[in-house]
């Protein structure tokens, strides 16, 4: 079912929007709650699926609400499918045909995910504050000419504040990302891995739920 957008989820009440925002939402649920000091811009031809529920801009209670944007350009596709949290303060960009899916989870507030090809977090996933996330360098250095690839963050994963995941990644299940690591490689299933660049310093970890 294609439906319009029309509401605010604004301090625990829903209220409309003073103005209408234009973008489709095809939803099993409609719950897509948008909290104050997000900006959205939809492209027309953009499209959200949610399958579970989207928490967009939210605070931990007696926070503030920091300005925070949702950009999805021409044929940019946002994806969700369980209950995902993105706080406040977030910088959230799909470009031109790219596609952004989020499973289940949270990210803390200082996010900032640029989508230009692939991105994808998997169920009950915990990212941490000022964490960065984007698929593309933007610019091609001379002798690479791959300047954007697909990054895949599996189930049960832990990111540590201040991490950077850059192109081509892929995360295993049930991995965790110290704080201040730079990922360029991949990270095994159940692996702990931190510096710069991020390398494997214990295998076979296990830590608790993603609940916050």
């Amino acid at each position: 079912m294609i439906a319009r957008l029309k509401s605010y989820l604004m301090r625990g009440r829903q209220v409309s929007l003073l103005r209408t925002l234009q973008f489709r939402v095809q939803s099993k649920t409609r719950n897509v709650f948008v909290y104050p000091g997000v900006y959205c811009y939809i492209s027309k031809s953009a499209r959200v699926k949610i399958y579970g529920q989207l928490n967009l801009g939210c605070q931990w209670k007696y926070g503030r609400y920091y300005p925070s944007q949702l950009i999805l350009q021409d044929h940019a596709k946002l994806k969700v499918s369980g209950s995902f949290s993105v706080h406040t303060k977030c910088d959230v960009w799909v470009n031109k045909n790219a596609v952004l899916t989020l499973g289940s989870g949270f990210i803390n507030s200082g996010a900032n995910i640029f989508c230009f090809q692939d991105i994808q977090i998997g169920q009950d996933v915990a990212i941490a504050e000022n964490v960065t996330i984007r698929d593309s360098d933007n610019h091609v250095i001379l002798g690479n000419s791959q300047k954007m690839a697909p990054i895949k963050i599996g189930d049960h994963v832990w990111i540590g504040m201040n991490v950077t995941i850059l192109k081509g990644v892929t995360i295993g299940n049930n991995a965790i990302v110290a704080a201040g690591s730079v990922v360029v490689d991949d990270v095994p299933s159940n692996a702990m891995v931190a510096g710069v660049p991020a390398r494997v310093k214990k295998m076979d970890i296990q830590w608790g739920g993603s609940n916050h």
